[in-house]
């Protein structure tokens, strides 16, 4: 099949453009690497529900989980997407959901839920002043808390 030159140019273009956009559409993806991390948040052995979990990495994005009525949770990184950075973390409790907002992409958005009213439920320890640390590896991660008053 012969194409004549303005054809054979058109169809060159075209190729060229494909070959430049077709990257960017299935290219690496620049996420970090998660591990899926789950757990149980127990007060004096007795399950707490309404308990809000994050996971400070030293540097990123944290993420964010609930409580359930039997005190499990698992971590959410943003919107649809389960799991925590892999390595260091800072965990800090919180009482409920209220305005729990994970779905920017940036940024670290749980200083906002960091409130003295936390403290009147759990220890400054767990919340604000939280000395709680967990490692998140790559895979599954079952981190629970058995935490005293």
């Amino acid at each position: 099949m012969s194409f004549p030159a303005t054809g054979r140019k058109l169809l060159l273009c075209l190729w060229a453009i494909v070959a430049v956009v077709t990257p960017g559409c299935f290219g690496v993806s620049d996420a970090p690497a998660l591990g899926l991390v789950s757990g149980t948040i127990l007060l004096e052995g007795e399950p707490v529900s309404g308990v809000r979990v994050t996971f400070h990495p030293d540097q990123g994005r944290p993420a964010f989980g609930i409580t359930n009525a039997s005190g499990q949770y698992e971590l959410t990184y943003i919107r649809e997407t389960r799991g925590c950075k892999v390595g260091h973390c800072r965990v800090v409790l919180g009482s409920g959901e209220e305005g729990l907002d994970n779905t920017s992409a940036e940024g670290d958005g749980a200083a906002q839920f960091e409130t003295a009213a936390d403290e009147k439920w759990l220890p400054a320890r767990y919340t604000t002043a939280s000395t709680l640390e967990a490692d998140v590896k790559p895979g599954k991660n079952v981190i629970d808390f058995n935490l005293t008053k």
